[in-house]
Formats: structure tokens, C-alpha cells, sequence
């Protein structure tokens, strides 16, 4: 609970886009206003009892100001959680405090009016806004990803796509192995990307969708390499794609490589040359992950876009942060609010994502390991953006940090730089082989490192080196 001394150093802050100032409840009808604009924003706080310019006067309480509180309140539709505080003055009299976090269910209306906040002002939402808001709550117990497929079937789907996910699921201990043998039918309904009358969900065609159409125009992948250190410049490569998550995370991975700059460095114990990439790519592709997992996939006008310049890489994806969530808190340990649930949890199961709530934390890490700025993280144009300052391409000074390998897995390196092979090949040349699985799981390892690739569909899969 405040006290007077707690108003006194609120109302020294001034009103802003979260605070706001009525001098008595003569002014309820524009207190619940605001009080309503505030659950469509940030949240924020009415003081009732203080002058605009911050004097504080209060004023008097009885049955009736409460009755009449109350009554204000049941005009605001959905039914809101508003903290309602009478803080007594010096003079005997109140102020009262009415505070609200963003709500849950927004939009809200005030006496059938929807109301935003603009600054420190109050106004009527347009009807455009309303309806956008309306459509992403109806989302909010059933999420895009979970509604129905339409014009799609499971033969459109990639089986292989699907087989990998189940035998990487394996590899990291997150799918039991008997779930390898059962029907691709079979698979998607205990993923839960399939409904109980056998229709595939929109997740499915995120995922593994062989080729993307109509009505699923925001699988969509936009890269480029500018010339500068803006997009004002020409482009010396652009490249667009419609397709599944995977194939994007695959082509955004090949485009990077092909243009990002290579610092090259000796060191003095060795006479071979050392090449690493001016990005750390355990960040970058972290970054990506992270984009496909938590975009706006309802908003079908949306994309993921890799922006190459001198200077940086920029990544961004439509969809801001949810309303519970600041960029301020991803400085710090918080807890992943996720917008697809679905599409995440298969991330999780290959291996792509150790915990929820770590990306960002991985992303800081592998950069300042690599000498470079740490990410910056920022919202723009309706989305989420990841900006990267890359290292200097060429004389560079930062020091090289290498990957630590186990013995098996440096013995694994040394027989893929012969020849190209498959994991059943790899166990078998290995001189104490440990078996299949922890075959599988050391080149999941190496790959996620940006030491090998893996190439050709499901069983068929091969594993090469990265040059």
C-alpha cells in the first residue's frame, strides 16, 4: 500500500503516457477513460485528488465515491483488474489511486468506446485498430497456429522434414525411439499438429510444408546484401523464397555464408591459417531461430528479412514483443512468452532450442566470445529487430576462440575431411565406436558449431565438412 509520502514522489514525475492527474471525482467519466486507455497500452495510474499542475489537493470519500467508482468500472468491458488505493492526506481528505497493468483481453471498451493513449493524452480509438485488436484476442486461447489448414493435405507435407525432426528428436533424448517406426500420420498426431478428425494444422504447414501457397504468403524469406551502410544503396545480391521454416533457416544459413566477410589470422604457435566469419554463428543462427519461433504468423502480410551491410547484419521479423515483455527486460533472465507453441515445441524437440527464455542470453554470449558488440535489440515497423556490428573482415585483432571438440568428435571431423558420409558409415569407422545414437548426437553438436552440414533427404542423409 502507498502512502502520501509515495504520491508525492509519483506526482513530482509530472503526467506522462502512464500517469495522469483529475482533481476530483467529478471527473470520473474522464478518469475511466483513461483508465481504459491504459489497459489497451502499457498499463499506467490515475491519481484522483491532484491538480494537473501536481498540487495535491484530495478530496473527500464516502459510500457514495465508492458506489459511484464501482458503477464506472462496470463499464469497462472485458471485466478489468484495476488496484484501487485511498491514501489519506495531511488535511484529512484522499487521493485516490486507480492503477492498471496492461490487460490480458484487449481491447477494452469504456461505456461501448474503445480509447488508446497517445503521449500523455487520452483519445477514441479508430475502428481500424478495434478490429485488429479484436482479431489477435480471439487468438489468444486459439492461436493461428492452431486453427485448421485449408486447401492442404498430408502428401503436401515434406515426410522427410518430418523423419528428421523425429530422429533428432531422438539424438537429444526429447522423442522416445519407437515413435520412428509409426506412419507420418501417426507422428504429427502425437506432435499434436494434426486434429482427432485427421486435419493438419497451420503449424504443420509452417513446418513442413513442401511447397508454400495461398493463403500462407507470410512464409516468406527476404535477403539482400547492400552496398553501404544502408538500404539508400544498391544491392549486389537479393534473394527472396516462400517456404518452410527449415528450408528458410537452410537458405538464410547458405546467404550469410556466401556474403558475410571472413577474418583471417595467425596465430604465433601455428603456421596455418585461422578463417572465422566476422559473426559468431551460434548467434546468428540463434537469432533466426528465434524469429521463426516467435513471429506474427496471423498477420499474412508479414516476413522474416536478412539484411547484409559493411558495417552489420540486420534481422527482422514481424511481430513486437508480447505486452507482458519490455526490450528492457531482455537485458536480464526472464521467462519466454510464447507466441507459437506449437512451432517452438518442435524446435525444442530437434536440439534448435535448449530452454525457453535463453536465446537472447546465448546470442550476447557467443558475441562477446567472438570480440564483437553484443547485439542490439529494438522494435520497428511492427516488429522485432536484431541488429549484429560485425567484426573487421580483414587484419583483424580479435582473438579466436575454437570450439571445443571431445576426441570422438575431432576423430569424426578428421573422416569427414576425407570423404562424405552417412552416420551408420561414421559409426562404423570410428575406432571405439559408442553406436548410432551418440553418432547422431556429436553431429548435431558439430553442426550447430558450423563445423559440418548435413546433406540429402532422411535416410539418405549424408554429413560433409564446412570449408
Amino acid at each position: 500500500m502507498m502512502n502520501i509520502e509515495d504520491i508525492n514522489t509519483l506526482v513530482k514525475q509530472g503526467e506522462s503516457k502512464v500517469l495522469e492527474y483529475k482533481s476530483s471525482t467529478g471527473q470520473l467519466k474522464s478518469a475511466f477513460t483513461t483508465i481504459c486507455a491504459f489497459l489497451n497500452s502499457k498499463g499506467g495510474t490515475v491519481l484522483i485528488g491532484v491538480k494537473d499542475k501536481g498540487q495535491i489537493i484530495g478530496q473527500d470519500v464516502t459510500d457514495n465515491t465508492q458506489l459511484e467508482i464501482a458503477n464506472e468500472i462496470k463499464k469497462i468491458e472485458p471485466a478489468p483488474t484495476i488496484d484501487i488505493q485511498y491514501i489519506k492526506t495531511k488535511e484529512n481528505k484522499f487521493v485516490i489511486l486507480l492503477h492498471v497493468n496492461t490487460g490480458d483481453h484487449i481491447p477494452y471498451v469504456y461505456d461501448g468506446r474503445p480509447f488508446q493513449r497517445d503521449e500523455s493524452e487520452t483519445h477514441k480509438m479508430s475502428q481500424h485498430l478495434y478490429e485488429q485488436l479484436l482479431v489477435k484476442r480471439g487468438q489468444l486461447n486459439h492461436s493461428w497456429e492452431e486453427f485448421t489448414a485449408s486447401d492442404y493435405n498430408i502428401h503436401m507435407l515434406d515426410h522427410d522434414e518430418i523423419y528428421r525432426t523425429v530422429m533428432d528428436g531422438i539424438a537429444e533424448k526429447r522423442i522416445p525411439a519407437s515413435i520412428a517406426k509409426e506412419s507420418v500420420t501417426k507422428i504429427l498426431s502425437q506432435l499434436n499438429l494434426m486434429t482427432d478428425d485427421g486435419k493438419l494444422k497451420n503449424a504443420a504447414i509452417v513446418l513442413f510444408s513442401k511447397e508454400i501457397k495461398s493463403p500462407y504468403d507470410q512464409c516468406w524469406l527476404k535477403m539482400a546484401r547492400f552496398k553501404g551502410t544502408d538500404k539508400g544503396g544498391d544491392f549486389t545480391d537479393n534473394q527472396q523464397d516462400y517456404c518452410n521454416v527449415f528450408r528458410m533457416l537452410e537458405t538464410s544459413d547458405n546467404f550469410l555464408r556466401k556474403h558475410l566477410p571472413l577474418a583471417s589470422i595467425f596465430k604465433s604457435d601455428q603456421f596455418k591459417r585461422i578463417d572465422k566469419f566476422a559473426l559468431p554463428v551460434p548467434a546468428v543462427r540463434e537469432a533466426l531461430v528465434n524469429a521463426v519461433c516467435h513471429r506474427d504468423y496471423a498477420d499474412h502480410s508479414g516476413y522474416l528479412s536478412i539484411a547484409i551491410f559493411d558495417d552489420m547484419v540486420e534481422i527482422w521479423n514481424n511481430g513486437t514483443l508480447p505486452n507482458k515483455l519490455k526490450l528492457a527486460d531482455l537485458k536480464h533472465k526472464h521467462h519466454s512468452i510464447l507466441r507459437n507453441k506449437l512451432i517452438a515445441k518442435i524446435f525444442y524437440l530437434r536440439g534448435y532450442i535448449e530452454s525457453w527464455g535463453t536465446g537472447i542470453k546465448k546470442m550476447t554470449t557467443s558475441c562477446k566470445e567472438h570480440g564483437i558488440p553484443t547485439p542490439k535489440f529494438s522494435e520497428r515497423t511492427g516488429g522485432f529487430v536484431v541488429e549484429f556490428k560485425l567484426a573487421e573482415a580483414i587484419g583483424g585483432n580479435t582473438a579466436v576462440k575454437k570450439t571445443k571438440l571431445t576426441n570422438r568428435q575431432q576423430e569424426i571431423i578428421k573422416l569427414l575431411e576425407k570423404s562424405q558420409l552417412n552416420s551408420v558409415q561414421i559409426a562404423e569407422k570410428l575406432k571405439d565406436s559408442p553406436g548410432i545414437r551418440m553418432v547422431q548426437i556429436d553431429l548435431k553438436k558439430l553442426e550447430k558449431s558450423g563445423l559440418v552440414k548435413r546433406e540429402g533427404e532422411s535416410r539418405s542423409t549424408t554429413w560433409k565438412i564446412l570449408k
